[in-house]
């Protein structure tokens, strides 16, 4: 995505505290086979109890919320017997919150959702990070799909001409509230839209799933989602390498300031790695995408094993 990639290339050039590591590049390259890619299962499941514009609906109102979860103790929530954290914990609270009676997939009701209802449907064992943050999100992105919108979801997304690329522009322009994701490195603007992208990425699960007959164009052209897993597996196999201070410091858990420089070159060279990845890969012979290689991250950092190291702690509303 070009607003993306352009806005990025100082960083890259610049970056002081992180860096890529090329052969390590290559062989995880070579790991992901040609199968992975392909077979890249969902994050949502069909509900056969939503219409399309309640499907598309809960893209918009997870991906508004979807955000800082770590913490001592971890916010988890309970349902039906077990537990769940992250962002499938948040999956679960809102299917939870839906299947009792809140309204939450109308713009109407989330422009005025009352605090004691976003509490209840959130409910875990400790309240979660950001809790105010995700109240004025919902609020927001109520008002505006219903103030300009008609209170239809589905429309925002005929306005972009189910476009994955104008779809991100238009959330991050017309949503800054909710959507927005931009930082500051030597005077100049870098932008990620993590949360945006995955509005696209929610559409098409929804063609794959049947639920929708509408193609979204330009995921191809989506980045990786920078985030908290994506660069904790990258670091695991050695394809980012991070200076001894910062290691310390990530694996100390000692939280790195959001907006930092520490911060954005972690997210960057998340975003760059998998560029070189795709283009590795794509010089191979494999078809892959950056959003096929970020989810394939997200699901192996899901799998836990001895010598993991720790992701790095922002508190943030970014991702």
């Amino acid at each position: 995505m070009e607003r993306i990639l352009s806005s990025i290339d100082e960083v890259v050039t610049k970056s002081k505290h992180v860096s890529i590591n090329q052969l390590a590049l290559e062989a995880f390259a070579d790991s992901i086979t040609p199968k992975e890619l392909e077979d890249v299962p969902p994050l949502f499941e069909k509900d056969d109890n939503l219409s399309l514009e309640q499907s598309i609906a809960f893209g918009f109102v997870y991906n508004a919320i979807n955000f800082s979860y770590w913490g001592e103790p971890k916010w988890t929530i309970n349902v039906d017997g077990k537990d769940y954290d992250g962002g499938i914990g948040m999956l679960r609270a809102l299917q939870r919150g839906i299947q009792s009676g809140y309204d939450l997939l109308s713009a109407e009701y989330l422009r005025t959702i009352p605090k004691e209802d976003l509490s209840n449907i959130l409910k875990g064992n400790v309240e979660i990070p950001l809790f105010k943050e995700r109240l004025k999100m919902l609020r927001s992105l109520g008002r505006n799909i219903s103030g300009q919108y008609g209170g239809s979801f589905t429309s925002f997304i005929e306005d972009a001409d189910w476009d994955a690329v104008k779809l991100v522009e238009n959330l991050a322009d017309k949503m800054p509230v909710v959507f927005d994701d931009e930082e500051t490195y030597s005077g100049n603007s870098v932008k990620f839209y993590k949360r945006a992208q995955l509005v696209p990425s929610h559409l098409h699960e929804l063609k794959q799933l049947g639920v929708s007959a509408h193609d979204i164009t330009q995921m191809d052209e989506l980045t990786a989602l920078a985030d908290y897993k994506v660069p904790q597996v990258l670091r695991k196999h050695g394809v980012l390498a991070y200076t001894d201070d910062l290691s310390r410091r990530i694996d100390a858990l000692l939280e790195i300031e959001a907006g930092s420089t520490e911060e954005i070159e972690i997210r960057v060279m998340t975003i760059w790695a998998v560029e070189l990845l795709v283009r590795y890969m794509r010089q191979q012979g494999k078809q892959a995408s950056a959003i096929q290689v970020d989810h394939i991250l997200w699901l192996r950092g899901q799998e836990k094993s001895l010598d993991d190291k720790p992701y790095h702690r922002t508190r943030t509303t970014n991702y």
